[in-house]
């Protein structure tokens, strides 16, 4: 009996665990089903949802596409004439993955994006955005005068020259290309084709009689320390052998920039006073302004001559963020002169004026006192590349005409360029 009650509870103990067993796989069995049905049913749901969104998703971006990319054309425009170079870069890049950019503002919104890419130190960014500008805008000499500085930035200099020239070529840049680190000296800009009613202008460097070696050229330079360094344009001292001031200084050359056409000498004897840049607060359209320097040598005062008009824009020919426009006249050896503004800050290098003759000739009217001068913020920029230091502007209280005039003659010397 007992071991029956054994065996009977032996069965016991066997079948229980193969019922458990049974049941078990049926529980898998009918979980794994509904689990499957709720997967096809969400799918289904998630197909039907997205095919109802789809035509409202199209119709919406069909609605709301242009709108958005005019919206971002404004942005990035009002960034960039604000200064902000970040938020310019920030809605330049949404712009251009987004929407199909029109021809006529292609070259415009590029050279900005690339200029603030290149603030970024995104310089190789930046010339992909100019190299698919000049792709889609040939003929667009905005594209490659900012080509120019950033090739510039980026110490390519032989091919920053080489854009410079195409761009001077097409009349972006107000200023001639001689300055590139082979020397070799190019036509000057109004001797060069530009479009249609945008002649190129025309750099202010007095050509000479021979003298030994070669040609005779003379500039304006001026001091911005107390150690005898200068700055003047690079097409002042482009292809010279014997560098000096008029009253026979020798000058070494510390440094050249062909793309911004910016030169810095550096004289042994220190100067008699020096050029204080004005970075901040922005310039103002309207502002006072006077320029110095040593026009037509030979002809009109060895003493340097004053000139004074108004800031009338702060940018150049084709929008060129670089230099700022005004209506203090200069001449033939102005190049490199100061532009101070009324408290006698240097605002900018005198650089060039538009070539008066060649627009009568194109358009049939005379321009009268479109004079350029590179930015103190871009000549700011070159001397920190080469860890020159300089004194920033603090002068608020305005001076009169006397007295800048006095400072300008001070802080300025008559550049001699000779030989080869």
């Amino acid at each position: 009996m007992f071991s029956g009650f054994k065996a009977g509870a032996g069965q016991d103990i066997a079948f229980v665990p193969g019922l458990q067993r049974c049941r078990w796989r049926r529980f898998l069995i009918r979980t794994r089903a509904m689990t499957i049905m709720k997967a096809s049913f969400l799918s289904a749901v998630l197909v039907l949802l997205a095919i109802l969104a789809a035509p409202m998703g199209e119709s919406a971006a069909q609605t709301d596409g242009a709108g958005e990319c005019e919206q971002l054309v404004s942005a990035t425009d009002l960034a960039y004439g604000n200064g902000d170079l970040a938020g310019t870069a920030r809605f330049a890049a949404t712009l251009f993955s987004r929407c199909q950019i029109a021809d006529e503002d292609w070259a415009r919104l590029s050279f900005r994006y690339a200029a603030a890419l290149s603030h970024a130190g995104r310089k190789e960014e930046a010339l992909g955005v100019l190299g698919r500008c000049i792709t889609r805008q040939p003929k667009a000499a905005l594209c490659y005068s900012g080509k120019a500085a950033v090739l510039s930035r980026l110490g390519r200099q032989e091919e920053a020259g080489q854009a410079r020239m195409l761009a001077q070529t097409l009349g972006a840049l107000p200023r001639e290309g001689g300055g590139t680190p082979s020397g070799k000296a190019v036509p000057p800009p109004s001797a060069q084709p530009g479009p249609a009613g945008m002649p190129a202008p025309r750099a202010e460097t007095q050509a000479g009689r021979s003298r030994g070696e070669g040609a005779v050229k003379a500039g304006t330079g001026f001091f911005i320390d107390d150690r005898g360094h200068l700055v003047t344009n690079a097409h002042v001292v482009s292809g010279c052998g014997r560098l000096e001031t008029a009253g026979k200084a020798p000058l070494k050359l510390i440094g050249v920039d062909g793309g911004v056409d910016l030169a810095v000498l550096q004289m042994s004897a220190p100067p008699a006073a020096n050029g204080k840049l004005r970075l901040d607060p922005p310039l103002r359209v309207g502002e006072d302004v006077l320029a110095f320097g040593f026009p037509l040598p030979g002809l009109l005062s060895s003493e340097g001559n004053v000139t004074v008009g108004i800031l009338s824009a702060t940018r150049g020919v084709a929008d060129d963020p670089h230099v700022l426009q005004m209506t203090a006249p200069v001449q033939s050896g102005n190049s490199g002169g100061p532009l101070l503004d009324g408290a006698g800050n240097v605002i900018g290098v005198v650089v060039s004026k538009l070539d008066a003759a060649n627009v009568l000739r194109q358009t049939g009217d005379l321009p009268q006192n479109v004079n350029f001068a590179i930015k103190a913020s871009e000549l700011a920029l070159f001397l920190d590349r080469l860890k020159i230091p300089y004194g920033r502007a603090t002068a608020t209280v305005r001076q009169n005409t006397a007295d800048l005039a006095e400072a300008a003659t001070k802080m300025s010397v008559q550049i001699i360029c000779s030989g080869r």
